[in-house]
């Protein structure tokens, strides 16, 4: 993928999608990617996807808040889950289509090939 071809993708996205708001940390896309990976599992709860987040650029808390106002908006859909007191989550289909539309739009491109790079 060129330069180029990424601020296309990027470009691409409206700042009036459901997706955008994820866009704007490394912690709400990497948990956008996780709750769209694991699409309702009833074994993980809204600190489970939390928990699991490898990139901590936003405090917990942040994020727990994060979870419930795209709740709230119909971003994210709670789902039947193991204990009562859990609650998992899938993404809405509107904000599942976009990212699909989103990946698929940066599958078409390719990574140039990398040559002569000093270390």
């Amino acid at each position: 993928m060129t330069i180029t071809n990424e601020l296309l993708v990027l470009r691409g996205v409206d700042t009036k999608s459901m997706l955008f708001p994820f866009m704007k940390s490394l912690s709400k896309w990497e948990l956008l990617l996780t709750i769209a990976e694991l699409d309702g599992n009833p074994d993980f709860g809204i600190w489970n996807y939390i928990d699991m987040l490898h990139t901590r650029t936003e405090n917990p808390m942040t994020m727990y808040a994060f979870v419930k106002l795209k709740i709230e908006e119909g971003c994210l859909e709670i789902t039947r889950s193991e204990k009562k007191s859990r609650k998992s989550l899938k993404l809405s289909p509107q904000l599942a289509a976009e990212l699909a539309q989103f990946i698929e739009s940066r599958r078409h491109t390719s990574l140039p090939e990398v040559t002569n790079i000093a270390i």
